[in-house]
């Protein structure tokens, strides 16, 4: 976990130390699966195999983050978790708020215009506006803008930039269809889905802060060393396990947050202890089951499922 600008103090912050050592020596984070395919050679079949079932994982992520944030009753704790949620899906609505700023960048307005917009609108009036009215830029280019922004944002959401891994492993959505989830797959899909729609919300929130989002750049750096020296695919390819790994940190920072203020009390310290060790104990068994099937034996004798990339 993170250094917190305020630190908690007393039972809150005895409880974070422990919880964190207890996570830090969690199997799940010292899992041979992921050791092995961090530095082991791999090729494309055992990169396809590996993405095909943490695809059938992490497509519900979103939606188990949704489920948490309608059981949250505090709002400001909502609010951390909607931030986590706006990165995974994006925010293209968003971007009117910012259009002044990318009519700037592509150079169809000049430092100077905005200056005098602002001077007239004031900050945080409708800038863009302003310089629609004024005739320095036409409402019909400006939507043509942000219709191909809009697009581009959409490519760059979490569930785009796994989509596009796949893509450059050949795997397409047919082929997803054609694979049988692991059982270990399917359990820890369950479990999230239990944990994050029917259980306590400090429970959930312990789930997906320190027993999920507090871990991801450490379980993810060995994905991220294993798919680098496999040189199957091209950086541009994998954005999203370099993404996880080097720009993802306030993620469960957040979500720490949230959870802080109720720390005081030895049920809610409970809760978010169950939470975590139970998403972690369920990420140590679907370590087993990938262990199993990306290293098994006589792997040249399993049927090709995916196709060769274009």
């Amino acid at each position: 976990m993170t250094e917190r600008a305020s630190r908690p103090t007393g039972p809150t912050r005895l409880f974070l130390a422990q919880l964190d050592a207890d996570v830090a020596q969690h199997p799940a984070l010292d899992h041979t699966f992921l050791r092995r395919f961090g530095e082991e050679k791999l090729d494309r079949t055992h990169l396809a195999d590996f993405a095909v079932q943490h695809y059938m994982h992490s497509r519900f992520f979103v939606r188990s983050l949704a489920a948490v944030a309608a059981n949250i009753p505090d709002e400001h704790a909502r609010s951390l978790l909607i931030q986590n949620m706006y990165e995974d899906v994006g925010e293209p609505l968003k971007l009117r708020d910012r259009a002044h700023l990318i009519l700037l960048e592509v150079g169809l307005v000049s430092p100077d215009q905005i200056s005098e917009a602002l001077a007239v609108v004031g900050i945080g009036g409708d800038v863009t506006a302003y310089l629609v009215e004024r005739g320095v830029v036409k409402r019909e280019v400006l939507a043509s803008l942000l219709q191909t922004r809009t697009e581009q944002t959409k490519e760059l959401t979490h569930p785009a930039l796994f989509r596009r891994f796949l893509r450059a492993l050949g795997v397409s959505p047919e082929s997803i269809s054609a694979v049988e989830p692991l059982p270990e797959t399917a359990q820890f899909v369950r479990e999230f889905e239990v944990i994050c729609r029917h259980g306590h919300w400090l429970e959930a929130l312990g789930a997906l802060g320190p027993g999920t989002e507090s871990v991801v750049p450490t379980l993810y750096s060995y994905i991220l060393k294993g798919i680098e020296r496999s040189e199957v695919v091209g950086s541009e390819s994998y954005v999203f396990w370099t993404l996880h790994v080097h720009c993802d940190g306030g993620r469960g920072e957040n979500l720490l947050r949230a959870i802080e203020p109720y720390l005081d009390r030895p049920t809610n310290r409970q809760l978010v202890s169950r939470g975590a060790n139970r998403v972690l104990d369920a990420r140590k068994r679907w370590f087993d089951g990938l262990e199993r099937m990306v290293f098994r034996s006589r792997r040249k004798q399993a049927p090709q499922l995916y196709d060769q990339p274009t």
